[in-house]
């Protein structure tokens, strides 16, 4: 192999490694945004754990709108929570995708149904939720 060509050939793949690095470091959330969701996470914590079920309707509603805020902000994109928990199945266990589809259910039967939820139930949304935002922000 003639020396022009190995050189072309080191040159391209540290432009190939520079713009990965590149492409890595626009997917990570800045420090201000992780913040303010997780600002958001806490203050929601006490409102789930609320005796009032319309205090805990409220929170589920509003931690569905953390992850989807969080997703979109990962994702960079304006699409609904659905669409990008959709195409954010790679960043979780299955596990955890499985409960955060099953939250966002509960989510939509409290808008759409008008359904009630329990404190046990609401602290399990919350733990769920908690978890997934911290993976899609890490």
């Amino acid at each position: 192999m003639s020396n022009h060509l190995l050189t072309t050939i080191v040159i391209l793949g540290l432009v190939a490694i520079l713009f990965l690095a590149t492409y890595i470091q626009g997917k990570t959330v800045s420090h201000k945004r992780k913040d303010r969701i997780y600002t958001s996470l806490d203050e929601l914590e006490n409102q789930v754990k609320s005796e009032d079920m319309y205090a805990r309707r409220d929170s589920i509603i509003r931690l569905d709108n953390l992850l989807a805020k969080a997703l979109r902000i990962r994702l960079n994109n304006q699409k609904d929570c659905g669409e990008n928990l959709k195409n954010a199945k790679n960043m979780f266990t299955k596990n955890l995708y499985q409960n955060l589809w099953k939250v966002h259910k509960i989510r939509n039967d409290i808008v759409h149904r008008d359904r009630d939820i329990d404190y046990e139930e609401a602290t399990y949304a919350y733990r769920i939720y908690k978890l997934g935002i911290k993976r899609i922000l890490k």
